[in-house]
């Protein structure tokens, strides 16, 4: 069982082949329409699928094939996926672009909000996330999970000619699930 309440990471949990077919999709269409900017930091440092309202994005297979695996590992049965297409997010950050701090929203009621990044590529420096002040250095291939609707959270700023390249697998979990699994972690 996983302390959801806590973040941890999962190192090396992604498969070399799905990494690489997700920064090819997200190097792809990052210029396209369902990109926009984060509106965090310097502008066009930082893209996102967030904030796309048409209909579903149309992510690559893997991406799909990657939730399932998160779902199946984290042992996810009872939750809600956030407002987001699928509830699934690509972010790419070039440089100079960073995320201040903040904490997500609650999408649904009596839940709290979970996070599985996937670092799909890191810059050449910086792209740390910090989560209440310590550091979750990250390789592509790992999978961080924290609640980031309970835990105050930002990225430090990328440097270098190669972007950070992002998925984020959103779940919203019962607040009685996650005090589940948090009890039956200790």
């Amino acid at each position: 069982m996983y302390n959801f309440k806590e973040p941890f990471v999962l190192k090396n949990f992604i498969e070399k082949h799905i990494v690489d077919s997700l920064n090819q999709w997200t190097v792809h269409n990052y210029g396209g329409k369902y990109f926009s900017d984060a509106n965090m930091g310097l502008e066009g440092t930082r893209l996102t699928t967030r904030y796309f309202r048409g209909r579903n994005i149309l992510y690559p297979n893997d991406a799909f094939l990657l939730q399932r695996k998160i779902i199946q590992e984290l042992g996810l049965v009872d939750f809600l996926y956030p407002n987001y297409s699928h509830g699934i997010v690509n972010g790419i950050g070039f440089e100079g672009g960073d995320i201040y701090e903040h904490v997500d929203p609650v999408y649904h009621s009596q839940t709290m909000t979970v996070h599985c990044n996937a670092i799909t590529q890191n810059c050449v420096e910086g792209g740390i996330t910090i989560i209440e002040n310590h550091e979750y250095p990250t390789s592509p291939g790992d999978l961080l999970v924290y609640p980031v609707s309970e835990l105050q959270h930002r990225v430090t700023t990328v440097r270098g000619t190669v972007p950070r390249i992002l998925w984020v697998f959103g779940f919203c979990l019962p607040i009685n699930v996650a005090e589940k699994n948090l009890l039956e972690y200790m």
